[in-house]
């Protein structure tokens, strides 16, 4: 397995290539890019240990009324949710001879505790190309990846729908899946 970052300008883009398939990975923004290794980050729990140790100190108080209890609960257990479906990273991956994959990865830091993935398959998939849409008073670039369903109505699915990342991210992985649907449609017209 053979990880490389091509553009030293965004380094947040990593491929990862494996001998059955590539994935094209994007760090979400404020995560440290580590090349050599993906060992979680204790950086950003300092505010998590403060308010441990907040609700250590004001414990008896707490405990005192039921009413501060629930209250206590419900914002420790909406901090916790929202701390802990936070985009880590996201990704697009090609497995060459059945289909590309879109990837969210959701957890808290560093340490992935949720994935959603999306398979299309190379049957289904049509095109895969670059989009633009307004967001607010910006115009983004994104991917999209338009497929068929099996009844035969058009589907877009798009990638890194949460990060958003810039557009020579975006070229670097629509070139990737582009060489490998114009592989498999050469493969796939032999046979």
């Amino acid at each position: 397995m053979q990880r490389r970052t091509p553009l030293h300008e965004h380094p947040e883009l990593s491929i990862i290539e494996h001998s059955g398939w590539h994935e094209y990975r994007v760090d979400a923004p404020g995560r440290k890019h580590r090349l050599a290794s993906r060992i979680p980050s204790l950086g950003g729990l300092w505010f998590d240990a403060c308010l441990l140790l907040g609700l250590a100190y004001y414990w008896n108080a707490i405990v005192e009324t039921l009413p501060r209890l629930a209250a206590s609960a419900l914002v420790t257990s909406l901090y916790l949710y929202s701390r802990s479906t936070q985009v880590l990273w996201e990704s697009v991956m090609i497995f060459p001879v059945l289909g590309i994959q879109l990837e969210t990865h959701r957890g808290v830091a560093g340490l992935s505790l949720l994935a959603s993935r999306k398979f299309i398959p190379w049957s289904s998939l049509e095109d895969f190309l670059i989009n633009e849409g307004i967001r607010g008073w910006d115009i983004r670039y994104y991917l999209v990846a338009i497929n068929r369903t099996p009844q035969g109505a058009l589907q877009l699915a798009v990638a890194f729908e949460n990060i958003l990342p810039r557009f020579p991210i975006l070229l670097e992985v629509y070139h990737g899946v582009q060489e490998a649907l114009q592989d498999e449609n050469e493969h796939g017209s032999d046979t």
